[in-house]
C-alpha cells in the first residue's frame, strides 16, 4: 500500500469513536456475478486503492481501501439479485466524500455514467450505478459543522486518493420504514452514537472515522433472511470482544443470521427490526505465522484502538 495511504489510515482512525467495543465501520461487502469488473470500476471512477484480490476458480474478489479502516469488498456470488429500480430498493448506499464535485461530474460524463436523481429529498449527492447495479453516491464534504464525522474528516483535508477528487467513504445511506425505531435500535442495542435526529424525516448515527449511518424515510421492511448471502450488499462493524457483543444481541433477542469462524477472526451477522442485515467482526491479533492476521488495515486499526485505550 502507498505510504501516504498508510499515513492517512493511521491519522483518521486515531480519532476516538466509542466507549464500548465498537471501533467503527470495517467492511462494505457487495456480491455479484462479476466482482472483478465491479472492483475495477471503483478503482477507475473513484480511485479507490486496491489492497488485494483473488481471481481463480475457487474465489473472486477485490478488496479496496475506502478510507479510515474501512474496506469495500466486491465478492463473487453466482446468482442474480433483484434489480434496483430506485434508491429506495437499495439495501445500503455508500456515499463517498469529495472535495471537488466538479471533477467527479466530469469523470462521470466522460465515462457515460448517467446519474440517478433522488426524488425523496433534495441534497447535493450524485447517485449512479456500478456495473453490477449497486447504487453509489458522491457528496461534497460538509464544511464548518460540529458533527463528529465532519470534524474527523476535516482533520485530514489534504490527503487524497490517487485520482485526487475523492477523500473517503463518508456516509452509508439506508432507506427505512421507521427511522425512529431503527435509530433507537442502533443506538441503544448496537451502541452507535446518534449525531442528528430529524424525527420522522430520518436520523444519523456515527460509524467512526468520519462516517455517518443515515436512516432515510422511504424504504420497506425486508423479509427475514436465513443467510448473509441472501443479501447482495451488507455492512460490517469492526470491533473487539465479539463474544460480549454477541451475548448482548442475544439478550435483546436480535435475530442471529450467521456465526462464522474465519482464518482471520470471528464474524457474526444479525438482523435489525426491519430485516436489514449487518455484521460484527473481530480480527485476530498479529501472528507472524498466520498471513490472515497480517493485513495492513487490521494492523493499523488495532494500533489505533490500543492507543485510544491508553488515553
Amino acid at each position: 500500500m502507498n505510504k501516504i495511504i498508510i499515513s492517512f489510515l493511521f491519522i483518521i482512525i486515531s480519532f476516538p469513536c466509542y466507549s464500548n467495543e465498537i471501533q467503527g465501520l470495517g467492511w462494505l461487502v457487495r456480491r455479484s456475478v462479476d466482482p472483478i469488473s465491479t472492483g475495477e470500476f471503483y478503482k477507475k471512477i473513484l480511485g479507490l486503492p486496491e489492497l488485494r484480490r483473488r481471481d481463480n476458480l475457487e474465489s473472486k474478489n477485490i478488496m479496496l481501501w475506502a478510507g479510515g479502516y474501512s474496506v469495500l469488498a466486491t465478492n463473487w456470488k453466482g446468482k442474480i439479485y433483484p434489480k434496483v429500480n430506485s434508491l429506495e430498493d437499495a439495501e445500503i448506499i455508500p456515499i463517498f466524500r469529495t472535495r471537488n464535485i466538479t471533477s467527479i461530474k466530469s469523470v462521470l460524463k466522460q465515462n457515460s455514467i448517467i446519474p440517478i436523481f433522488d426524488n425523496t429529498k433534495k441534497d447535493s449527492t450524485i447517485y449512479f450505478l456500478d456495473p453490477s447495479g449497486f447504487v453509489v453516491g458522491v457528496r461534497p464534504s460538509v464544511e464548518k459543522t460540529n458533527l463528529s464525522s465532519d470534524i474527523a474528516a476535516d482533520l485530514i483535508p489534504n490527503v487524497k486518493n490517487p485520482l485526487g477528487y475523492i477523500q473517503d467513504l463518508g456516509w452509508l445511506r439506508m432507506n427505512v420504514s421507521n427511522p425512529q425505531i431503527l435509530a433507537e435500535f442502533y443506538n441503544e442495542v448496537v451502541g452507535l452514537d446518534i449525531l442528528e435526529n430529524n424525527e420522522q424525516d430520518g436520523a444519523s448515527l456515527y460509524l467512526g472515522a468520519g462516517i455517518m449511518l443515515e436512516l432515510r424515510v422511504g424504504g420497506k421492511p425486508r423479509a427475514m433472511r436465513k443467510d448473509r448471502k441472501e443479501v447482495p450488499d451488507v455492512w460490517v462493524l469492526r470491533g473487539y470482544n465479539i463474544d460480549a457483543f454477541h451475548n448482548k444481541m442475544k439478550r435483546y433477542n436480535v435475530p442471529i443470521i450467521n456465526e462464522l469462524a474465519l482464518e482471520g477472526g470471528k464474524l457474526n451477522y444479525y438482523s435489525d427490526p426491519e430485516g436489514h442485515v449487518f455484521g460484527y467482526q473481530e480480527r485476530n491479533e498479529f501472528d507472524p505465522n498466520n498471513e490472515f492476521s497480517q493485513r495492513i488495515e487490521d494492523l493499523e486499526a488495532r494500533k489505533a484502538w490500543e492507543i485510544d485505550e491508553l488515553n
